[in-house]
């Protein structure tokens, strides 16, 4: 659902844009880097470690993709909880050439990759994004990967964040190579509500962005904290949501923050998950 703008307002907003006066923050980049956040990342690769107290993950993959950007091998899913309990997920995966074979990652054949959310409801969804630089990758060239649950920890009921409602609008200026004939999209500038309709308070509440291209294929999924206080996130109230509330929530997503395929065939939706982050265990009760 797009956000509905009379014609004055998108004047008003490509006149800001013209005039560079509308600031588009530096979004999914560290402070110190010029690298987008992903890729820092990546460089100090490392497979996540399993819990002691994991137990088989029932899980299912939709919307899965792989796919190289620059110097890395993009893999991104979400990831639904099958089983009848709450619970935190681990995924494992395992990168094959174009024969099938399997390739060395660091020397393993295979990574374990932890999901984004801490406590995932039965039939809720959580997602993962990893880039992997080919560097680490041996025995061939990446074309495909296999997905399977690695394990999963039991996590205590809780509330139930959604976003159903996602729009945004695109944020274009005259393209530098043709500027008199040519827009360049530059910025997607999403906006969702953020729903808590059960009678339970979400003390910290977090926020997962999927972002969708042209082709329809889903891309890239980002995990945003809104306790870091980004500059390219907005919300309507801050802090605890309450049972039964919601705020608006805006976020600008730069494109030169993201993986080269979503350059090339731009964005054509961003999706938004939600969750409450939990500590590292759930506290007991009496």
């Amino acid at each position: 659902m797009t956000p509905k703008l009379h014609s004055s307002q998108f004047l008003w907003l490509a006149m800001l844009l013209l005039a560079g006066f509308v600031h588009l923050p530096s979004g999914c980049k560290q402070a110190d880097s010029n690298k987008p956040l992903y890729e820092t990342i990546a460089e100090s690769f490392r497979s996540d470690p399993l819990p002691p107290d994991c137990v088989p993950a029932q899980v299912a993959f939709r919307d899965y993709n792989g796919y190289v950007s620059g110097d890395y091998f993009c893999l991104v899913s979400l990831v639904d909880n099958t089983s009848p309990d709450w619970g935190e997920f681990w995924v494992r995966a395992k990168l094959l050439d174009e024969k099938g074979n399997v390739l060395r990652i660091k020397g393993d054949t295979s990574i374990i990759i932890r999901a984004f959310a801490e406590a995932v409801p039965p039939n809720g969804s959580t997602a993962f994004f990893r880039a992997i630089p080919l560097s680490i990758i041996s025995g061939g060239y990446p074309d495909t990967f296999l997905l399977e649950g690695a394990g999963k920890r039991f996590r205590e009921p809780g509330p139930i964040l959604v976003a159903p409602d996602n729009g945004g609008i695109r944020i274009q200026v005259p393209d530098p190579d043709d500027p008199k004939n040519k827009v360049k999209e530059i910025a997607f500038k999403s906006k969702t509500t953020l729903l808590n309709p059960l009678p339970i308070e979400a003390y910290h509440p977090r926020l997962v962005y999927l972002i969708y291209a042209k082709d329809l294929k889903l891309y890239y999924a980002e995990l945003v904290n809104p306790e870091d206080k980004p500059k390219n996130l907005y919300m309507t109230s801050e802090g605890t949501l309450v049972g039964g509330g919601s705020r608006d929530v805006f976020y600008d997503i730069s494109y030169e923050n993201l993986p080269q395929p979503i350059k090339d065939k731009l964005i054509v939706r961003v999706d938004v998950q939600a969750f409450e982050a939990r500590p590292p265990k759930d506290e007991k009760k009496e």
